[in-house]
């Protein structure tokens, strides 16, 4: 393997793992940061998360794309009325199920 490309799978690891693991770290420093930037820290993971899987459930189903969509706003809706994680998970997974096979 060459080493640019050594260096760049290290690169990209990092600049993925930091918005992860930042959090962490930052968590002792968090009590002397304003209100505003306390919770940004804190929706960082979240908002990280967000941005790589929301574009491929619109995109990874391919012509039946509303099936991704139905599933994130099911998982929303899931979430907005704070049931568990593995709870909107099972009805996100179902709603998607449904909708590829139903419609």
């Amino acid at each position: 393997m060459n080493n640019s490309v050594i260096t760049m799978i290290l690169v990209c690891s990092a600049v993925t793992l930091l918005p992860r693991i930042l959090p962490y770290f930052a968590s002792s420093y968090l009590s002397r940061l304003p209100k505003f930037i306390r919770k940004c820290m804190m929706l960082l993971p979240v908002s990280a998360l967000g941005a790589l899987i929301f574009p491929l459930a619109l995109t990874d189903f391919g012509s039946e794309w509303y099936a991704g969509l139905l599933g994130v706003a099911s998982a929303f809706i899931a979430s907005y009325f704070k049931l568990p994680m593995i709870v909107s998970i099972l009805i996100a997974l179902a709603v998607t199920s449904c909708a590829i096979i139903f419609i």
